[in-house]
């Protein structure tokens, strides 16, 4: 008696399909990565009618309503800030604060009393040109 056998078939794998999933799936992960995140505090300056160019080789301190403040650059609490302006007191001759308009006046005047203290004699305050305004 002679049975009847199937003959194999060798399974193909389409990789056109394969390839195509693949290059989206990367694509989706190049976009959705965070290659370098720039942390920055968002500020909102105050409007002033006259202004000056700010010094470049001043140091610049960043003051959000709440929060640590940000020492060129680097987050510091107020706590903190005596020793990190001491630190800095021989490479800037100057600061410039950077703070939103609705800081409390008192934190603003705690920052300028430990620049002070530091040795820091001349600090100014960043503003914006009104809205409006021709520079």
């Amino acid at each position: 008696m002679k049975f009847e056998t199937r003959q194999r078939i060798t399974p193909t794998i389409n990789l056109a399909a394969l390839i195509d999933v693949v290059f989206i799936l990367v694509i989706f992960i190049v976009l959705g990565a965070n290659f370098h995140r720039i942390q920055t505090l968002d500020v909102s300056i105050p409007e002033a009618e006259s202004a000056n160019e700010a010094e470049i080789e001043s140091l610049v301190i960043t003051i959000p309503v709440t929060g640590a403040i940000e020492v060129a650059g680097e987050k510091v609490e107020l706590s903190e800030l005596r020793r990190e302006l001491q630190s800095k007191a021989s490479r800037y001759k100057t600061v410039l604060l950077v703070a939103d308009r609705s800081v409390p006046v008192q934190r603003v005047v705690t920052i300028l009393s430990d620049a002070q203290a530091v040795g820091f004699t001349s600090v100014s305050i960043a503003t914006q040109a009104p809205q409006g305004a021709t520079p």
